[in-house]
This record gives structure tokens, sequence and C-alpha cells, in this order.
């Protein structure tokens, strides 16, 4: 297939604002891609892994220039001010292709299957002279390309498509591709994708097998599952309400963690967060935890990873580190050990998804059957590199609610559980339905979480500007973005500037310049994958930003490195919480 067929596709999407017609005309990309479908259903979105495979091209902005300039021959001066002018390195590709000093002898024609494979063979590249390669490889297709093949050559290996192009739109284009379109075969899809986290094996599957071959895809061990999320609970008398089934809720404290989920079969274990990111060697204490605790031969086991205080971690009476200290041992790639002495964790688990067979269909008052069948409790031993293993702190509260009621008084036993998790440090509590089945990746009302006070959001940082002052070298100003689900786009509330300490601001700032896409003078725009999680004063109405909402007096709290710019709070809870002040 020529690449030039699937650039048009891209061109096609980029034209229509319609959802229906993005899905047609993936609908009809997926049935006559033949032998090319797997590379068709990731690359449509400029992905080159399934969600699961975290590998990275180590692509940078910068890097992208010299291969533009490399292949082209136009000086990076006038790319820059091409950039600054368009915002966009596709478009600066393009350009630069439109106007290249330099012409080669022989070109190979662009496939669809050479992009793909250039692109995944970058993730290889390590050691010296890695970056050059790197530069050599996209330069070589650069030269091989018209201006805009080049356009989303660069998009691609930058992962910023512009097509518009979100997961429910490739979900529902497959089932009309290869199913019949209904709700019923939309529902099968997703189901698929839930427990496969890849639409390669998705849409094969559906094209092949039909409807049936996509109920016989399941768990597998290694093959991370999208975690099941919660929605924000307003009260923990509603809460209570909301989550009761057959007079019962279940109340766990929510720890100020990072979500963890354990494989393991046999002697193999592998530790991935809810970003789908293996850690399994940053948590060496964690592996040896799980090694002596779990009995059962295979399981997939969900849980919470939380740091505490090496004075007190041993103790009753633990308590946890800042969140901001704990975060550096997901990133750790050397000193682990030391650092797992410094910062002990202890797993606190509350669900099983797998103990041999599959659990996700099952009622949560089974999964915790199940999960307490399948491990003891281990002590934590920081000398000893062992991490705690143990079952979160939980209550099973008899709930009495009426018909048309909306709320409960919560029982004794749970306001004490409430009040402890947050004497002990913790985030508040967690109002499960006993009777709910595990649905991946899907925000379910019920599973609720209460914190004490007016809910925090967690935003994505759309763009920002560097500071004035002492603080100039840095990105200070920061403006923030919600997450709009009916565009899949995301909608600015507001800029951020203050909060952060001159060490969380030189961290953020560093992680910032390497998604900047175009700057002008000391603005930049970045490509929205830095969640930030952030308080404010209240919610105001507003014409400045796109959302028609804006922050009053926000403030930084942390990075919430374990999410994805997707699991942002959305611009319907931004409303919500608007109109609940």
């Amino acid at each position: 297939m020529e690449y030039a067929e699937l650039v048009g596709v891209y061109d096609r999407l980029a034209d229509t604002d319609s959802n229906h017609e993005k899905r047609d005309i993936l609908a009809e990309t997926f049935a006559e891609a033949g032998e090319l479908l797997p590379i068709v259903v990731k690359l449509v979105r400029g992905r080159l892994f399934a969600a699961h495979q975290r590998e990275e091209l180590g692509v940078s902005s910068s890097l992208t220039l010299e291969a533009i300039s490399k292949s082209t021959g136009v000086a990076e001066s006038d790319l820059r001010d091409q950039w600054r002018e368009t915002g966009d390195l596709g478009d600066v590709a393009a350009w630069a292709v439109d106007n290249q000093t330099q012409q080669t002898l022989f070109s190979d024609s662009l496939t669809v299957e050479r992009v793909h494979d250039v692109l995944r063979e970058i993730t290889t590249f390590e050691g010296d002279g890695s970056q050059q390669r790197r530069i050599g490889e996209i330069a070589g297709l650069l030269a091989d390309a018209d201006p805009n093949e080049a356009r989303y050559i660069v998009r691609t290996a930058l992962g910023h498509m512009r097509v518009g192009i979100g997961e429910g739109t490739i979900r529902d284009a497959i089932a009309v591709a290869f199913l019949d379109g209904s709700d019923e075969a939309i529902d099968a899809v997703e189901r698929a994708y839930q427990v496969t986290n890849d639409y390669r094996v998705v849409a094969r599957t559906a094209r092949d097998e039909g409807r049936s071959g996509l109920a016989d895809l399941d768990i597998e061990l290694f093959r991370p599952v999208q975690v099941m999320l919660a929605e924000k609970g307003e009260s923990l008398d509603g809460a209570l309400a909301d989550a009761v089934a057959d007079g019962e809720a279940i109340c766990e404290v929510k720890y100020d963690g990072a979500r963890v989920q354990i494989h393991k079969d046999g002697e193999e274990i592998r530790l991935f967060t809810r970003r789908l990111e293996d850690i399994t060697e940053q948590f060496p204490d964690v592996v040896a935890a799980v090694r002596a605790g779990v009995t059962a031969e295979s399981a997939i086991l969900d849980g919470e990873l939380v740091g505490y205080t090496p004075e007190t971690v041993e103790s009753d009476a633990r308590r946890p580190v800042p969140f901001q200290r704990f975060s550096q041992r997901i990133k750790r790639e050397d000193g682990v050990e030391a650092m797992a002495r410094e910062v002990p964790v202890v797993v606190h688990l509350f669900d099983c998804l797998y103990d041999g067979e599959t659990l996700i269909e099952t009622p949560f008052r089974t999964r915790m059957e199940r999960l307490d069948g399948s491990f003891e409790d281990v002590s934590v031993a920081p000398d000893e590199l062992r991490a705690g293993l143990e079952h979160s702190r939980t209550v099973q509260a008899a709930v009495e609610v009426g018909e048309e009621a909306e709320t409960v008084e919560p029982p004794e036993a749970v306001t004490k559980l409430y009040q402890d998790a947050l004497d002990a440090g913790h985030e508040g509590l967690m109002i499960k339905n006993p009777a709910a089945t595990y649905q991946p990746g899907t925000r379910v009302g019920r599973m609720l979480k209460i914190k004490p006070t007016m809910e925090p959001l967690d935003l994505v940082v759309s763009r920002a500007i560097y500071s004035e002052g002492r603080r100039s070298d840095w990105l200070g100003r920061l403006y923030l973005a919600c997450y709009d689900e009916s565009a899949d786009e995301f909608r600015e509330v507001g800029r951020l500037s203050t909060g952060y300490t001159d060490e969380e601001l030189d961290d953020l700032t560093d992680r910032l310049e390497e998604l900047i896409v175009s700057q002008d003078g000391r603005a930049v725009e970045l490509r929205p994958e830095v969640v930030l999680e952030v308080e404010y004063e209240e919610i105001q109405e507003s014409e400045e930003y796109d959302s028609g909402y804006a922050l009053r007096f926000p403030r930084f709290l942390r990075r919430r490195e374990t999410l994805d710019p997707d699991d942002a709070d959305t611009l319907d809870r931004v409303e919500r919480l608007y109109d609940e002040q």
C-alpha cells in the first residue's frame, strides 16, 4: 500500500468535523486494508504500538528540525521562522520539501510498511550516536516524500496527528467495517478492547472471526488491563446511596499512592501502572513481597502502591511520604535498591481480576473473596528489600435506603474509617457497589471516591510562557485545559503561576520543554501530555478560554505522573462543579 493512499485518508479525516463521517472514512479504510489492517489501525492515530507497549521513539522537536534540514537543505533558522508562524512541525516539513534546496538523485517510493517499520526501528536505537541515527532515518523518509507525505511522517514521529481521531471513533469504525455497526456490535468491540488494549488484535479478530471471535478474546497474563476508574462523589451519604446493592456497600480507604496491577505466573512477576507502564525493575521489593505472599499460581491483582516514611512504615501509625517523593521511585533507573530503602512501600490490594480464570465479569463481592484466597499478608522489611503486602482497609457496611432517597445516614463504622483515613494522611474513601463487575478503562458510578473538600482538578498543560525575573529560565505560567469528551479535544480553563517550589518548577520545565511544538518569543505551544492536580478558589464563567470557564486563583498541588491526558477532568465535570458552587 502506497503511503500516499494513507495520507489521502488523513486529509479526508482532517477536512471533516463530523464524527460520523470520520467513522465511515475509517470503516472504508479498514475494510480495504487487507493484510495491512493491523498497521493501518494504529497509524490512523499516529501510533506505532499497542496501548500497553510503551516504547518511545525518542524524537524531540529539535531532532525533527535537524532531520528536516538534513533532508531538504533548508536552514534551521528558516525552519524555526516557519514553525513560529504555523505552530506545526508537520506543516514546516511540508513547506521545506516544497522549497528544498537539494534534490536526491534516486528516491524510493514510500509505502505504509516502510514508514511504519522505519519509525518502529528508531525505538531500538541506543547508546552513542543513537540520536544521529534517528535523524538519519527520519531524513531518509523525508527525502523520498512529497510535501503532504512529509507532513504526516513528522506528525506521526511526534505523536500529534491533528486529524481528530479518538479511540471511540476507531471502535465504532471497526464495528461498522466488520460487523453490523449496531450498539451491540460496538459493545462487543469495546469489551474486546478492554481486555486486550490492542485495536490491532480487535480489528483482525472482528474481520476474521466476527462477534463470536471478539467474545472469545480474554485477559492475558503480562498484557495489562486498563484499570477501572472511579467517579468523584459529591458527598459520603450520596455516594453510599448511589453504590448500595442488596442493602450493602463496600468502603475502602483511598490511599495517596499509585495504582499498581500485579501479574504473576509461577515465578514470573511483572508490575504495571494505571498508564500500563512496566515498573517491575523499579520495585524489586514489591516483587519480593509478591513472591512471598501471593499463593495463587497465576493471578492479576489490582491495588495501590503507597510510599511511607522509613521511621513509621513498620509501625501501626504509618505516615505516607508526599506523593512527589514517592513518585521518584517510579522514574528511578539507577540506585533502585537504595531508593527502595529510603522510600519503603506497602501494596494495599483491593481487587482480583484473574486467579486462573477471568473474573472481570463477576460481582465485586466475589472478586474480594477470590482476592482473599489468592494471597497472604507480608510484613514490610526495608532492610531486607521487601515491601509490605496487605488488603486495603475495608468496611462492608449495611445501608438502608428508600426507593426515592438520594442520600443515607452513613453507618458509624464508615464515618470512623473515613476519619481514620484522613488522620493517617490518606485522601478519603472509595465507595464500591458489591454487585458491580470490573469495567476496564471506564469511570463508573458504582465506584465513587470521596474527599473532604471541594475536589481539586486534574488538568492538562496546553501551552506555557517563560517567567520573568529570577525564574526567567522556567516555564512558570502554565495554561490548563480540561478534556471535552464530545469533541475529543482539550478546552482551556485558566492559567497557573503559583504553588510550586523552585525544584518542582525546574523539573516541570524539563518535562514540558520536551513537548514544545512551536515557540513565539517566550510563549510555547505544547503537546498536551502533562497532567497537573490543581486547587482553586472558585470557577467563573469566562469568554477568555474556549471552555467558557476560568479557575479563580488556581494553585499547583502536584504533577499527576500516573495519569494519561485522557484521564484529565472533563468539561462536564467543570460545568457540574460550577453549577454546584
